[in-house]
């Protein structure tokens, strides 16, 4: 009898008849060839079925959970308020100097460019990234 690669899935996933099944088996006791392939599909069933779709994140530490929901946004916020207060304060020092007008106002237009480019670009990799389809990937 001849076999086929249907013949060994469906010898694989049980769905061969009593009889056929019988028949395969012999065949399969008599063919070392055969024994050896069925292994290899044997094997890669078992592979194909211990894959797992789901995000990695049941392995993650009690720390990480804690950083992810605790400390990072406690450390963001203070980076901005402090950021924000040493930039209030600079920006009264800066008024508040015996620098000619022209000057004060070229350094302006110098910063509120780069900020206004950096802000523009800021916003669409943010733009991009609620579009990216491969945000959720994790490896």
């Amino acid at each position: 009898m001849d076999y086929s690669n249907d013949d060994l899935m469906r010898y694989l996933d049980g769905e061969m008849q009593p009889g056929d099944r019988a028949r395969f088996e012999g065949i399969v006791e008599a063919s070392t060839e055969l024994q050896r392939e069925l292994a290899l599909y044997r094997a890669l069933k078992d592979n194909l079925q211990g894959i797992s779709f789901a995000p990695a994140l049941a392995g993650r530490s009690v720390w990480d959970r804690v950083n992810a929901r605790l400390a990072r946004p406690i450390g963001w916020v203070m980076l901005v308020i402090g950021a924000t207060l040493w930039a209030i304060y600079g920006g009264y020092i800066y008024l508040q100097s015996a620098i000619n007008a022209w000057e004060k106002l070229a350094t302006s237009a110098v910063i509120s460019g780069i900020l206004i480019l950096f802000a523009t670009v800021a916003w669409e990799r943010y733009r991009a990234w609620l579009v990216d389809p491969y945000k959720d990937v994790h490896r």
